[in-house]
């Protein structure tokens, strides 16, 4: 019997100034869905996505159980290394 592992995030937190979906109704849809949610933004904290990804990939590894288990060193430094390498260093928005 295996089970999904599912998260709802929200990107361009930086932009409420033009936010369509208000965090709560994230929230409430997560909580319905029983799921978890993040709201984040990948222009300005591109380490919070490194750690919603680690926490994704660790959830999926783990079969959605809360229990931790003990991380390789080097598998978080190639997930740090592959999202850098995706998102690059921090850029300012114009």
């Amino acid at each position: 019997d295996t089970e999904s592992v599912i998260f709802l995030v929200g990107n361009k937190q930086d932009l409420c100034h033009i936010r369509e979906v208000e965090r709560e109704e994230g929230q409430k849809l997560a909580c319905e869905c029983r799921c978890q949610f993040y709201e984040l933004s990948a222009a300005e904290h591109y380490q919070e996505v490194l750690l919603m990804f680690s926490k994704i990939v660790r959830s999926a590894s783990l079969g959605g159980k809360a229990k931790e288990r003990r991380r390789r060193p080097s598998g978080s430094k190639s997930m740090a290394k592959l999202i850098n390498n995706v998102f690059g260093k921090r850029r300012k928005s114009v």
